[in-house]
């Protein structure tokens, strides 16, 4: 867990749009994943001096953004943390709507009871708070217990549960960053297939204190198709002449070129799904 080269640039963005960072819960107590130039140039940025030592925790940086009160969330004290709690079990009500900013850098998808656990960053936060996730996507099998969807986000954090997504990025270990579609409002799954770990970077924004998951999220073309009404015919069986070798191959050969066109769909080249962005320290 910890804070790394997106995840501070998501912040620095977020400081520049006039985000209030206030009293900051983190999950988890976050660790500083930046090298030293990266760190200075951080500094820089937000025009605090020089320092002679990359911290160990990332408290400081968020203090530089802004941040009034940063607390930690953990299940133990292990690493100092000032707020012991179980995230697969709810937070106490005393606590729902008392943060400005709920900052995960990584430790969700350590969480098996996910639903649980994203409900309570939700109830954490105050009207107009933020949550905020670097977490997991494509390529980390085997890290945690998940690996995020980008819809995943884009449903939790819709009018039904009082949130709006203010933006959301996909990015590599090398910092370069891809602004995601909503397959809602392009009417497809956003779907990648590719051979690098990559982040999720979610920015979300509280609208309205209202009753989270009194309607369960459902999955966007999913809804679409059940609104619609559309049913598939059982009992039908390809006729006789479809199973013969030439026709085979003929479909074999359909199904290669439509599978190449598929990939090609599914990766960071499709402009439909990814955009481009500037996203840097």
């Amino acid at each position: 867990m910890g804070i790394e080269r997106n995840a501070a640039a998501l912040l620095l963005k977020m400081r520049a749009d006039g985000v209030h960072f206030g009293r900051l819960a983190m999950l988890g107590r976050q660790n500083l994943h930046l090298d030293f130039d990266e760190y200075l140039q951080f500094l820089r940025r937000v025009g605090r001096p020089p320092e002679s030592a990359l911290p160990e925790f990332a408290e400081g940086l968020l203090l530089a953004l802004g941040a009034t009160q940063v607390e930690a969330m953990d299940f133990s004290a292990y690493e100092g943390a000032a707020l012991l709690h179980d995230m697969n079990q709810p937070v106490p009500p005393q606590w729902h709507q008392q943060y400005d900013v709920v900052f995960d850098g990584g430790t969700l998808e350590h969480v098996f009871n996910f639903p649980v656990a994203i409900r309570n960053c939700m109830e954490l936060l105050k009207p107009g708070g933020r949550f905020v996730s670097a977490t997991i996507t494509n390529n980390w099998c085997g890290h945690g217990f998940y690996q995020f969807s980008p819809e995943l986000f884009f449903r939790l954090f819709g009018p039904d549960n009082g949130f709006c997504i203010i933006e959301m990025y996909l990015s590599n270990l090398r910092g370069r960053c891809y602004a995601v579609a909503d397959p809602a409002s392009i009417k497809s799954r956003v779907e990648l297939c590719n051979g690098e770990p990559m982040f999720l970077l979610v920015h979300a924004r509280r609208d309205a204190v209202c009753g989270i998951f009194s309607k369960t999220p459902q999955q966007s073309d999913y809804v679409a198709n059940w609104s619609g009404g559309q049913s598939r015919p059982d009992g039908i069986f390809p006729k006789a002449w479809k199973n013969r070798p030439v026709i085979r191959q003929l479909r074999q050969l359909r199904q290669h070129l439509l599978n190449r066109r598929r990939f090609r769909k599914m990766s960071l080249a499709n402009r439909q799904f990814f955009t481009p962005v500037e996203l840097s320290i």
